[in-house]
């Protein structure tokens, strides 16, 4: 499918955006994690799912924005209208209460995270969300830093970035997920200005194997910061042969412990030119082939 196929007109926001939460106690408040972006502000309207809706909302700081749910249940939040960003960003207060995505929508999203919501265990298909558009509501994300972070996800959906050409920025997108133990080939094929994968998998202390070509399009990417870093089950090495644009790959595989599964041969990113920073990228990888001929300052 082409990435011309897979754009839908600005403004077209046919479905709303929903989640599940559950609440244990009485008199809950859940404040919805609206935010801004780039100058865009909402302008929507929240369903409760216990009866009750906010009305229009204007600002993201506004105070209609905060719910509360006066009986323990689980409830369906409905968001109609046009939402810019629902970045969670490891609000305590709300961060448990989150358990289920129902749908993304078509309500203009550019910035999307659920970070922290350690009671989250699924990204739905686009195949179950066919009937709402599947994916199509993703198109013009900007940035899916901390998209799942500290999650409890197990698999990742082969085409969660298809339907999002224009997003640039991947940092922390899958960090700190101890439950995930493999990454679907083609994962970013479509995120060809991509710009940074910092911290992307940072901590998933499960993951096991890498797809070779992972990064292969994503040519103009500069920051591969940390991005396998504490990744301690992993057992393949990429070699980044197309991404040469790459000026930063510090702690790019740095492990806390020598005791880390990781095999094979670091490509020698210290005899490139110019010479990319990698201030720790191999550091305690002593599995590799050839850790020994590793410059000081790249381990």
């Amino acid at each position: 499918m082409s990435i011309a196929r897979k754009l839908i007109p600005s403004g077209e926001q046919s479905f709303p955006f929903k989640i599940q939460i559950t609440t244990t106690s009485a008199n809950t408040v859940f404040t919805c994690p609206l935010s801004d972006y780039s100058g865009l502000t909402p302008s929507c309207n929240i369903d409760w799912g216990d009866g009750t809706n906010s009305g229009l909302i204007t600002s993201s700081s506004s105070i209609d924005r905060i719910h509360t749910y006066v009986s323990p249940g689980t409830y369906i939040i409905t968001i109609s209208g046009f939402m810019p960003g629902f970045t969670v960003n490891n609000l305590i207060s709300i961060r448990n209460l989150i358990n289920n995505i129902i749908q993304f929508g078509e309500v203009g999203l550019r910035s999307l995270n659920f970070y922290g919501c350690v009671n989250l265990t699924s990204i739905p298909s686009s195949a179950s969300l066919s009937a709402v558009n599947g994916y199509e509501g993703l198109n013009e994300i900007r940035t899916f830093a901390n998209f799942m972070k500290g999650t409890r996800i197990t698999t990742i959906p082969a085409d969660i970035f298809s339907f999002s050409p224009n997003a640039a920025t991947f940092s922390d997108v899958f960090s700190s997920i101890t439950t995930l133990t493999t990454i679907p080939s083609g994962l970013f094929n479509i995120n060809i200005g991509a710009t940074t994968f910092a911290s992307c998998f940072f901590g998933c202390t499960a993951l096991t194997s890498v797809p070779s070509t992972l990064f292969d399009l994503n040519t103009i990417v500069t920051n591969f910061s940390g991005t396998f870093r504490n990744c301690l089950a992993l057992t393949n090495v990429l070699q980044f042969t197309f991404n040469t644009s790459v000026t930063i790959f510090n702690n790019c595989y740095n492990m806390s412990t020598t005791s880390n599964a990781l095999t094979g041969t670091a490509p020698e990113l210290w005899n490139r030119i110019p010479t990319p920073s990698g201030t720790d990228a191999f550091n305690n990888c002593t599995g590799l082939s050839n850790f020994a001929s590793i410059p000081l300052n790249f381990k």
